[in-house]
Order: structure tokens, then C-alpha cells, then sequence
């Protein structure tokens, strides 16, 4: 076999040594992911409903969960709350979501204590309505932009994640990931990004997941043009370029989901 037949044309050698140099000159260059200091302090718990269930539990999250987990925060159980809904009825993915964050890795000993009784933090009526379905401790690992009171308009965009190595997958969201959204941000789309990372990635679960809050319908209906646009200029850097070619590689992508941010009622 000759040495054209193994490499190809000198061009296609030449664009094969210029990845590879990019991505290794990356590896030196990008910071190494910090270490999480203690335990996890964020929980995302999915829940399941039955269909004619899920007009009900929407208002029992809004209501009677709401509350409780108000008082929690009032409390300083936990640093905050978030209710999520799916926008469609989906066997694959799920029908809600809560995002629990804790302002210390000791205040989990105390949720782990009202999981005894408050399954995913849902009383006997909840439990009536709909399940926890899985439980992922998790590491805010990036995030850019504000809070905004629930029911603003913003349109929740969730994409999980499986990755091959940990440090690899973080390189990768320095190189490749964060210059699009703060690209998207520019642009006047994107509202907030925020993307966790699983402690724990073992079995059916996630290994990252990307929470993007996209300013209102409109906006997340430009999503494709813009990513189109962004991306652009960013091809011209030979880093990006690089981890672009390999990205399939480094992770996988799982099933999306559209959703709502729930207001207390």
C-alpha cells in the first residue's frame, strides 16, 4: 500500500496535522475544569404523570408544592427552587423536573431526611398525580446571565449529554461550547445558560445536562439561523475548528426536551 493510498492527498495530510496540533495545543492551553470543593449542591429530580394526570400535577407543583418548597427557602433548607414542564407528553422523556439547589453540601442531610416521608418532595396528593422517576446529584459547572421570576416568557431548552472522559468533555465545553452561547447571548437570543454536570454518571442517567433559557418564543424560534450565523467566524479558529471535526467522538446527545418554568399560584 502506498503512502498516498494511507494518508491521501498532501492537502487532506496537511488539514489532518493542523487538527491535531490545534487540539493538542488546546489540551495545554485551556484550564483544567476546577476540582468541586465537598458534596454536589444542586438536585434534579424528574417526575412521570400519567396523561389525564398532568393538567393536575402542573397545578399541584404551582400550588401546594410551590408553597412547601418556599418554605424551605424561607427556612434556608434550601437556596432555591425551580419548577420545570414539559411543554409535550413524552413516554421518553419527562413530564416535570425540579432543580434544587443548596447553599451547603450539609443542608442535603436535611433533604435526605424529608425524602422519608416526601418522596422527591411530593406529599400524598403529589404522589397521587405523578412519580419521581430519577434523582441526579450535580455540579453547576457553567453558567452566564440572570434569574428571572418564573412565568417571564422564556422558553427552557434541555439537552442531555453522555461523554467518553470528564476532563476531555470539560475541555470541550471551554473550546467548542461557551463561544457559541455567549455568541447566541450577543445575538440577543439566549437569556441564560446553565449546564450541570452529574457527580455521579453511573446508569440510565446523564453525564451533563444543558439548561438554555432562550428570552421568549420568538427568540427560540431563531435558534437555527442564529447557531447557523455564530458559528461562521468561530470555523476561521483552528481550536474550534478542531474540536468541531471530533465532537461526535467526545459525546452523544440524548432526547431534548421543551419546557416551561412554573410560577407559584
Amino acid at each position: 500500500m502506498t503512502h498516498k493510498a494511507l494518508f491521501g492527498s498532501s492537502a487532506a495530510m496537511s488539514r489532518l496535522v493542523l487538527s491535531l496540533a490545534a487540539i493538542a495545543l488546546l489540551a495545554c492551553s485551556l484550564p483544567a475544569p476546577a476540582h468541586a470543593q465537598g458534596g454536589p449542591r444542586n438536585l434534579l429530580i424528574t417526575y412521570r404523570s400519567a396523561p389525564a394526570n398532568r393538567p393536575a400535577f402542573r397545578e399541584y407543583l404551582q400550588g401546594p408544592a410551590s408553597a412547601r418548597f418556599e418554605a424551605l427557602k424561607q427556612t434556608g433548607k434550601i437556596a432555591d427552587y425551580q419548577f420545570l414542564f414539559n411543554w409535550y407528553n413524552d413516554s421518553l422523556t419527562w413530564d416535570a423536573m425540579a432543580v434544587i439547589q443548596f447553599k451547603d453540601y450539609a443542608d442535603v442531610a436535611h433533604w435526605n431526611t424529608l425524602e422519608q416521608t416526601l418522596p422527591g418532595g411530593l406529599d400524598a396528593a403529589g404522589l397521587a398525580l405523578a412519580q419521581p422517576v430519577i434523582t441526579v446529584s450535580a455540579d453547576l459547572q457553567w453558567q452566564e446571565g440572570d434569574a428571572v421570576a418564573a412565568g417571564s416568557g422564556r422558553v427552557f431548552y434541555l439537552i442531555p449529554y453522555e461523554y467518553r472522559e470528564r476532563a476531555e468533555y470539560a475541555r470541550y465545553v471551554d473550546g467548542y461550547v461557551i463561544p457559541q452561547l455567549q455568541g447566541w447571548m450577543r445575538e440577543g437570543i439566549l437569556s441564560r445558560y446553565r449546564i450541570f454536570m452529574n457527580r455521579y454518571p453511573v446508569g440510565a442517567s446523564w453525564d451533563a445536562l444543558f439548561v438554555y433559557e432562550y428570552k421568549d418564543i420568538e427568540s427560540f424560534g431563531q435558534r437555527e439561523p442564529v447557531i447557523a450565523k455564530v458559528r461562521v467566524p468561530l470555523r476561521e479558529n483552528p481550536q474550534w475548528a478542531a474540536l468541531s471535526a471530533i465532537k461526535q467522538q467526545i459525546r452523544s446527545e440524548s432526547e431534548n426536551v421543551i419546557a416551561d418554568d412554573l410560577p407559584a399560584r
